[in-house]
């Protein structure tokens, strides 16, 4: 059995009183079989209304009370949460669900792992920053090592305690992450979140950005999305190879197919489009050379772009290889670069 079965979401799916996006979340989870195996032991104990004659250990009354000495303990930061966010559920329902997973002994979790804006602040924070042209290289307590894009952001704390490593980026960063099947490791950024026990991958979430990413060298991830309130929407799962692209304006999201070599391939000072907008080809020129590029057709910012250019690759060498790929002319003075035409192939 998981320590990160969702209790408290399956025990309100049971009663009938998840939002949209939980009883979305709660979908995603029975896709996996043991998780469906396990939901399904809960539902079945959830169904019976009378104690078992063949189980004397199951009392309803009992496992009420149990979880009333669990509210008890936290009574005050309930108070609290509750008077910050109100809950419009029937609690008797709820409550009633969660007694039958604790007198079952299936467990129930009430004190919810998320880190809200207080208990960040008891924990001390370490913050690394780069700049418009470096890429920084981070070692974490846990020596997972980072690796910063530019003009990115990652928070971590001075130690990992407790159950879980949390960060959190604000730009693009590269992670190989040390393996610790006990203490997963959560990268938490304003779109997305992503969970990993041991592995590397990408993932890209400028503020600001229509779209953030997720591509996974080794291992596998999940990734799931951010919500104002509550627990992330789960995602998807992805294995090596694979990148996620999500669009938080227009909710949508696509797989892509990326090879291992180009994952990360920034920290070598490489320039990788792959199935990039001409938009965000340009914001990336723009960082990588320095310069301003214009372009006076801007049907040409839809059109996308597969393309790999080496380290030490000049801006002109990359102008005139994708020049060619899309039929534009371009000219460059100084740092102002000028295309003009283009059509999408």
């Amino acid at each position: 059995m998981s320590d990160h079965t969702p209790w408290p979401l399956i025990a309100k799916y049971l009663a009938g009183e998840c939002s949209p996006e939980e009883k979305l979340a709660m979908e995603w989870w029975l896709e996996e079989y043991d998780n469906l195996l396990l939901f399904r032991q809960i539902e079945a104990a959830w169904k019976q209304e009378k104690e078992p004659e063949n189980d004397p250990a199951f009392s309803l009354d009992s496992g009420l009370s149990k979880l009333h000495a669990k509210m008890a303990e936290q009574e005050s930061r309930i108070e609290e949460e509750i008077q910050e966010r109100p809950r419009y559920f029937k609690l008797s329902s709820w409550m009633a669900a969660a007694a039958v997973l604790l007198a079952t002994g299936l467990g129930y979790f009430l004190v919810s792992r998320q880190h809200d804006s207080r208990s960040i602040a008891r924990v001390p924070m370490e913050t690394r920053t780069s700049g418009a042209k470096d890429i920084v290289s981070v070692e974490l307590p846990d020596g997972t090592q980072v690796w910063l894009n530019k003009n990115s952001k990652l928070e971590y704390p001075k130690a990992f305690d407790g159950d879980e490593r949390q960060v959190y980026l604000q730009g693009e960063a590269f992670f190989e992450v040390v393996p610790n099947p006990e203490k997963p490791f959560i990268v938490k950024s304003e779109k997305i979140s992503t969970r990993v026990l041991g592995t590397s991958f990408d993932v890209k979430a400028y503020n600001g950005d229509e779209t953030a990413s997720v591509s996974v060298a080794t291992g596998k991830v999940e990734v799931s999305k951010e919500i104002e309130e509550g627990e992330p929407v789960r995602i998807t799962q992805l294995t090596p190879e694979q990148e996620l692209v999500i669009n938080t304006e227009k909710d949508e999201t696509y797989i892509d197919i990326v090879s291992t070599y180009d994952i990360g391939a920034w920290r070598k000072d490489q320039l990788v489009f792959r199935n990039n907008t001409y938009s965000e080809v340009i914001v990336r020129l723009e960082e990588h050379y320095g310069v301003k590029v214009t372009l006076t057709d801007k049907n040409l910012n839809n059109c996308r772009v597969m393309a790999n250019f080496n380290e030490g690759a000049t801006l002109k060498d990359v102008l005139k290889l994708l020049s060619i790929s899309n039929s534009f002319r371009y000219n460059v003075v100084g740092n102002q670069v000028t295309i003009r035409g283009g059509a999408c192939r």
